[in-house]
């Protein structure tokens, strides 16, 4: 990037939108998303623009900001990751704000990504000591969106929905509500699996079925697992991950008592197959 910020943080974006575990109703949207990209010049035509606000809620670590990444990756544009932390630090939020969005409109086919919007645009009906600071961020980012360069893309992510300010809340035209994990853990082991490695399934159907029937970790969650995984491997000189490994590591992470090779209720007897 030719004009580095300091309010920018670096992030990979080598991200295949494949590669994101989404719903169904979340994938129509991002399809509905990136087709009106490519339609953007014959759009412009008639007086219209691509959707160009998304705003992303829900719980934390259920893909959000790996979304985003992706949508830049898949749209070839430049990812502008906002430090909240940093912007919200000095004192001197709006003219902050100010300076990301001169950055992006500067550079141009930009996703200007503000995760933990709702600490710089909640509800300005609250009343604290910091309800002047906010209430100026909040309009720096009003004035800001409204010339922000229509080649550029703002996305807006917050794990506390009711927080925001409904003024702001209404400049979105594109809202994605993520949920913990619909699929099975093994639908996402695959996902988050590098291509490069052999998944040998070799946990026994009544394991699964314990561990899968509890599930509770977030889609950030069971791509650490999977990846603590593929380092073993590496580390053992083989690029073959066990299921059954990987299923003893999600059960410590949700703590769950299921016992491997006993004659309890729990017992694995192995089976394999390689996919």
């Amino acid at each position: 990037m030719e004009d580095k910020n300091q309010l920018f943080m670096d992030v990979e974006t080598g991200i295949s939108l494949s590669s994101v575990i989404l719903s169904e109703e979340n994938r129509e949207k991002i399809a509905e998303f990136t087709r009106e990209y490519k339609y953007g010049k014959r759009f412009k035509a008639y007086g219209l623009d691509p959707m160009n606000r998304l705003l992303f809620f829900g719980a934390s670590g259920t893909g959000k900001t790996y979304l985003a990444k992706a949508l830049a990756n898949d749209l070839g544009f430049t990812m502008l990751y906002v430090d909240i932390a940093k912007s919200l630090s000095d004192g001197n939020v709006a003219k902050n704000i100010s300076e990301i969005f001169e950055t992006a409109n500067r550079l141009k086919k930009c996703i200007l990504f503000f995760d933990e919007a709702d600490s710089i645009a909640w509800n300005r009906d609250s009343i604290t000591s910091e309800s002047g600071v906010v209430r100026r961020a909040t309009n720096s980012i009003f004035q800001s969106l409204d010339q922000m360069d229509v080649s550029n893309v703002f996305i807006a992510a917050t794990n506390m929905l009711h927080r925001l300010d409904p003024a702001f809340e209404r400049r979105f035209n594109l809202k994605l509500e993520f949920r913990r994990p619909e699929e099975t853990f093994k639908a996402s082991i695959k996902k988050f699996k590098h291509k490069d490695f052999v998944l040998l399934d070799d946990v026994d159907k009544t394991v699964q079925d314990i561990v899968e029937r509890r599930k509770t970790l977030s889609y950030y969650e069971i791509k650490g697992v999977v990846e603590r995984a593929m380092k073993r491997a590496i580390m053992n000189e083989t690029n073959i991950i066990k299921t059954s490994d990987i299923y003893k590591d999600l059960a410590i992470a949700m703590r769950i008592k299921v016992k491997f090779g006993t004659d309890s209720d729990d017992e694995v007897t192995f089976k394999s197959s390689i996919f």
